[in-house]
Order: C-alpha cells, then structure tokens, then sequence
C-alpha cells in the first residue's frame, strides 16, 4: 500500500481516539453537574425546614408574649378589683379579667399547635441534614474520581495529539491539510473504508467499479467523488 495511504490511516485512527476521549471529556462534567444538582436539591430542602421551623419558633414567641401580655392585664385588674366601689365598674373588670383568661386558653392551644409542628419539623431537619451531609460526602468522592479521570484523558489527547503531529510530518503538508480540513468537515471522518458492497463507509454511496479496482489496489489516493473522504480498502 502507498506510504502516504498508510500514514493517512494511522492519522485518522488516532483522530478516531482523539474524538472519543473528547466526547468523554465533554461527557463526564455533565455527571458532575447532574450530582450537584441532586445534592443542591437537598441543601435547598435543609434551607427550607430551616426556615418553616424559624417562623414556627418566631410564633411561638409571639403567642408567649400575647399570654404574657394577658396575664399582666389579668394581674392589673384583679388589683384593681380590691379597690372598686361601685358593682359596674367590678363587673366590668370581672369580664376583662375572663376575656383576658379565656384568650389564654386559646393562645396556648395555638401554642401546642406549634410545639407539635416544631417537633415534627426538626425531626425532619435532622434527617436531611444527616442525608445531605452523607450525600455530600459522596459527592466529593465522586467529584475527586471525574476530575482525576478529566486530567487522566486531557494527558491522553495530548499524547495522542503530539503523536499525530509528528506522523503528520510524514506525509507532504498539502495532503495534511487537506486531510484536516475532511476532519474539520466531516465530523471528524476524513478517511473512509471501501464496504463489501461498494459503498463508501463515510457517505454510503455506492463508488464506480473504477474506483473500487483503483482503490484495492492501494497505490494512489483516491477521492470519494460524493463526500470527498479518501476512501482505502479494507484491512
């Protein structure tokens, strides 16, 4: 087979290399990305019972200050009760005072309400707390492993690519860019193989009888006269 043939087939070989780790850098980041997201969603349900179980403790302290508040009025008017002198003005403070205690006894139903809610809330918090700190600690572990592979495949690309350049130097320039320039074209195919039943293996179109002779033979380059791969016969 013609030299330049042969380099022709190694370029493309290690293109076909070159392209698949690529892809594997491109891919694994997105696996990167799609964890964070799974664990952020946890986070975001920590942040959430955190602030719920906020405003319950916030509510809390508003009905214990409104039960205050009531049992200093109740204190002022009992007080004042030793002192009325007409059955009005000792009635009237009488219903204050029952007003006042009966709202309590409201207020500290709503205040129970909350002590329940505020219970089940951070039984919750606990759990997704624990839940976020494992899974975050996975995540880091599995963040170390993509990042080592990131690192492990960019060193292989550039291996590959300075073996590349220098089997390039082989043939003549004007053949390397013109196969550079099928690369850059084609998605990344610039050599195709002759198939069994004719047919390029870039394009599928099915080559003249010529061409099929020309290219078994293997001692000039030829073109596919569809998608302009160099076609070369099979192994």
């Amino acid at each position: 087979m013609l030299k330049e043939l042969t380099i022709l087939k190694q370029l493309q070989d290690l293109d076909d290399n070159i392209l698949r780790n690529k892809k594997e850098i491109d891919r694994l980041p997105k696996i990167v990305q799609d964890l964070h997201e799974k664990y952020s969603s946890e986070k975001e349900s920590v942040k959430n019972i955190t602030q719920r179980l906020e405003q319950n403790l916030a509510s809390q302290r508003k009905l214990e200050l409104d039960i205050s508040s009531n049992n200093q009025d109740i204190n002022k008017y009992e007080n004042q009760l030793l002192s009325v002198k007409t059955n009005k003005e000792y009635k009237a403070l009488n219903s204050e005072i029952t007003h006042r205690k009966e709202r309590n006894v409201e207020i500290e139903e709503k205040l129970i309400e909350f002590m329940e809610e505020e219970s089940v809330l951070r039984e919750e918090k606990n759990k997704f707390e624990e839940l976020y700190q494992k899974d975050q600690k996975l995540f880091e572990e599995e963040k170390a492993k993509i990042d080592k592979q990131i690192q492990e495949l960019e060193k292989k690309v550039s291996t590959l690519e300075a073996e590349k350049d220098n089997l390039a130097k082989e043939i003549p320039e004007l053949l390397y860019r013109k196969y550079q320039r099928l690369i850059e074209h084609n998605n990344g195919k610039a050599v195709a193989t002759l198939l069994k039943n004719g047919t390029c293996s870039g394009c599928h179109f099915t080559v003249r009888p010529q061409i099929m002779v020309e290219v078994s033979k293997g001692d000039k380059i030829i073109i596919c006269e569809n998608c302009s791969r160099i076609i070369v016969a099979p192994e």
